[in-house]
């Protein structure tokens, strides 16, 4: 790689960036424009939002790693994400945005007009959501130190312009730079794929055919489940995502651009698998701590290719970093009322909560690896938790707060059994189960506590 070019193309990256989210600032006036945009998002922005925010460094890196070994079955893998757009597209995007709500924990308390839910799920979302965004900045790190620049002064610079630009504008400042990165990994994904194609001494049927060929993927279903129905569920109560429903300008933007988010997120998936597909029938070693997806581009392309492919993957780390910086922060600021504050006083307050929470996260970045694995079933207790009460919320036209309640804690309890125990059956349906006993349990008459809110008046709760 040359890494004269690998810097300068993304110092303008960042140099674009931080100018785009100066302009954005320009239209924020208060807290609903900092954190959805005047609900004024159309069609291509969200939809470039929307691939922006689940196209991040894991998908590209970690599909291209698997498909080395497993090859075309590990199109599963994002196919997950496909699936929770399409759910989004079919029905459960149109309901979010039909909320007048700011956060999926607001949700919960306007449908089961319960405050002190609306704190605990807000608890949830913002420690699931903190642990991927530290998750990303590990990335962004790991993936540094395999080019060879192992600098952390240069990789603190680099994260303080990052939280610069996401501060500045808010929502709109991230969905304008959402497009640039999403625009940028795109074409340079597609062309550095169309490059080694044309360009490289091999057929490419072989190649294609030897992805079906490859060590045997076990087909077992805690695999699948974790694969494909964890990261479909996390989409419905994901704070990122449904924010941007949230913002979308009708209902029928939203629907229409997760559709299309769903094919462009699977079209982006196939470079990746067919990258890693492409290194194993080529017999490529790669170095202990080395990328798989990197490692076969330089091989298969040149020096300056493969500066443009590296940029790309920061790009597509940052386009999920920046969704979730700006998610955690409205959760914080808004579920907990730390923005009182009308006009630019707020809009202030706003940008240092969402600044702290950046910084944060960059620093924890530093301890140890096992941070990370608590974060990951931080994810799991979220989707248990909330899935089951945030989906009856969306379509029940009588609600109880007590079946909220019973939900959250059976579901809450399942998670801590399956720490603890084995089953011989996936934890992830197991855990939901438990959630939707909780939540039926919580219907029953004996529930003295049940009290019965009908759809039509939850709205009487907003700003609550």
């Amino acid at each position: 790689m040359n890494i004269f070019v690998f810097v300068t193309i993304l110092v303008v990256l960042q140099l674009v960036c931080l100018w785009v989210g100066q302009l954005s600032a320009k239209n924020v006036h208060n807290a609903k424009g900092y954190f959805l945009a005047n609900k004024e998002i159309k069609f291509f922005p969200l939809l470039m939002t929307f691939v922006a925010t689940q196209i991040g460094g894991g998908l590209i890196l970690g599909s291209a790693e698997e498909a080395f070994q497993f090859g075309w079955t590990v199109l599963l893998y994002p196919l997950g994400a496909c699936l929770g757009f399409l759910v989004l597209a079919l029905g459960i995007g149109k309901k979010l945005a039909e909320f007048e709500v700011a956060t999926v924990a607001e949700l919960l308390g306007v449908a089961y007009r319960s405050p002190t839910l609306k704190k605990v799920a807000s608890v949830l979302s913002i420690l699931s959501l903190f642990m991927i965004l530290m998750g990303q900045v590990i990335a962004s790190r790991k993936f540094i130190v395999s080019l060879g620049m192992d600098h952390s002064f240069l990789f603190l610079l680099f994260w303080a312009v990052v939280i610069i630009y996401t501060v500045i504008g808010g929502l709109r400042a991230v969905v304008s730079i959402d497009i640039v990165q999403a625009a940028f990994f795109i074409v340079v994904f597609t062309c550095g794929l169309a490059y080694i194609l044309v360009n490289g001494n091999f057929a490419v049927s072989p190649i294609i055919q030897s992805g079906f060929s490859s060590e045997v993927f076990e087909f077992d279903l805690p695999k699948l489940t974790g694969w494909l129905l964890m990261p479909l569920l996390f989409m419905v109560i994901e704070q990122d995502m449904a924010q941007r429903c949230f913002a979308a300008k009708s209902p029928r933007i939203v629907a229409k651009a997760a559709g299309y988010a769903a094919l462009c997120t699977f079209f982006v998936s196939i470079i990746p698998v067919f990258i890693g597909i492409l290194g194993k029938a080529m017999g490529i070693t790669v170095p202990s701590g080395s990328s798989v997806f990197m490692v076969v581009v330089e091989v298969f392309s040149n020096p300056v290719v493969a500066a443009f492919v590296g940029c790309a993957v920061l790009m597509a780390i940052l386009s999920t970093a920046i969704s979730l910086l700006n998610a955690v922060s409205s959760n914080l600021s808004q579920d907990f009322n730390f923005v009182r504050s009308k006009g630019e006083r707020g809009v202030r307050i706003s940008r240092q909560i969402t600044a702290g929470i950046g910084f944060a996260a960059v620093l924890c970045s530093f301890y140890p690896g096992s941070i990370v694995d608590l974060l990951i079933e931080s994810y799991e207790l979220s989707v248990y938790c909330l899935f089951i009460p945030v989906f009856f919320g969306l379509f029940k036209i009588e609600k109880s707060t007590s079946s909220a309640w019973g939900a959250c804690l059976f579901g809450g309890i399942g998670f801590i059994i399956t720490r603890f125990f084995y089953f011989d059956f996936p934890k992830e349906i197991l855990c939901l189960l438990a959630s939707s006993v909780g939540y039926w349990l919580g219907e029953l008459p004996l529930c003295k506590c049940t009290k019965k809110i009908p759809r039509e008046s939850s709205t009487e709760m907003i700003g609550s």
